[in-house]
């Protein structure tokens, strides 16, 4: 069984073993030595080329074209600042909500950056064929309105109408998500993942009521083609006082794959939702990254993480969010003792 239908036969039953799916992006330009915001994530032969590489070193079983939150972003206009260790939008051109319905619906194929994330996959399929999962990327619902209005004027709008506001947001994005997900599966996409990377700051009641049927509706349309992996950044296992569970409803997205971050008590996940949706993570990525981190401690804590998520199958391993890159010695040594310990621990 190659990489890409162990990973596939995870999503709804027992596979032959634990995926191995740590979610990778600055440390397969660190590996490369490859200048993250400058070359990496501008030059699709270049993501195609560390990706391959990276999944070939460690053994891992998918390669993804994810490089940061504003490729959609920038398609309506936002401009984005490359002078950090990651993209960012520059300083004053996010875009106005109050303005948004007098915006004119951007042309995807022109935009620059919607086409390269697009040309890495059509890459990464040539090179790896159906060996390897290939896994595409859309910014989630919320996350695509925080990054396209900024966070804190997200958080701003009017508390009484802020589920109203939302969710006719959303709406408005939905068809232009939809639209540049086709275009990756059409590239030679076998996953679509989501970044939700803001979900947890809102809490159940207002996902709810603003996000999810629309996310729903995002997911409903992908699935028609292929799985949606839908990655959740952030503590989303609260309850609020009226009973709406964070893990339930974001469980209910519609999604075949959850990533789950280490916030997040996995027992309690697998528990709740694991019969429902696959889940992905959750090992600890500030122990990962931590300088002074043993191999003792690593080696507990993934094969914690792997003894509570594999029984009964539809279970990946991964980190809680992305595998961090630096300090490089030590990052590089965890990733490599997470892979020997699946081996050891992953089978069936």
């Amino acid at each position: 069984m190659n990489s890409r239908d162990l990973t596939m036969s995870a999503i709804s039953g027992i596979p032959e073993k634990v995926p191995f799916n740590p979610f990778i992006m600055h440390l397969a330009a660190v590996l490369n030595d490859i200048d993250y915001s400058g070359k990496y994530v501008k030059d699709p032969e270049i993501l195609a080329n560390s990706q391959i590489k990276c999944s070939e070193f460690f053994g891992i079983d998918h390669v993804n074209v994810s490089t940061d939150a504003y490729r959609e972003a920038s398609a309506w206009g936002v401009e984005i600042d490359f002078s950090g260790h990651t993209p960012v939008p520059k300083k004053g051109t996010e875009l106005n909500w109050q303005e948004f319905d007098n915006m004119e619906t951007p042309d995807l194929t022109s935009s620059d950056r919607i086409m390269e994330r697009v040309k890495a996959i059509s890459i990464l399929s040539k090179k790896v064929g159906t060996k390897q999962c290939i896994i595409g990327w859309i910014e989630a619902p919320f996350a695509e309105i925080v990054s396209l209005f900024g966070m804190m004027n997200v958080f701003k709008i009017n508390n009484k109408k802020w589920n109203d506001i939302i969710k006719k947001l959303i709406k408005r994005i939905v068809p232009v998500q939809l639209e540049f997900a086709k275009l990756q599966i059409e590239a030679g996409a076998d996953i679509i993942g989501a970044g939700d990377s803001a979900i947890s700051q809102i809490g159940p009641w207002r996902y709810k009521e603003a996000c999810l049927e629309y996310t729903q509706k995002l997911f409903k349309d992908i699935q028609k083609y292929v799985p949606v992996l839908y990655h959740t950044c952030g503590d989303n296992s609260t309850i609020d006082k009226n009973g709406n569970d964070m893990l339930k409803l974001i469980a209910k997205s519609g999604a075949s794959i959850l990533d789950i971050d280490y916030q997040v008590n996995l027992k309690l996940a697998k528990q709740k939702i694991g019969n429902e949706i696959c889940i992905r993570g959750n090992s600890n990525t500030s122990l990962l990254g931590k300088r002074d981190s043993t191999p003792e401690e690593i080696i507990n804590d993934v094969s914690n993480i792997l003894e509570i998520g594999k029984p009964g199958g539809m279970y990946m391993f991964a980190a809680g969010c992305e595998w961090p890159w630096e300090p490089k010695d030590i990052c590089i040594r965890n990733l490599s003792i997470a892979k020997t310990i699946c081996e050891k621990l992953g089978y069936y």
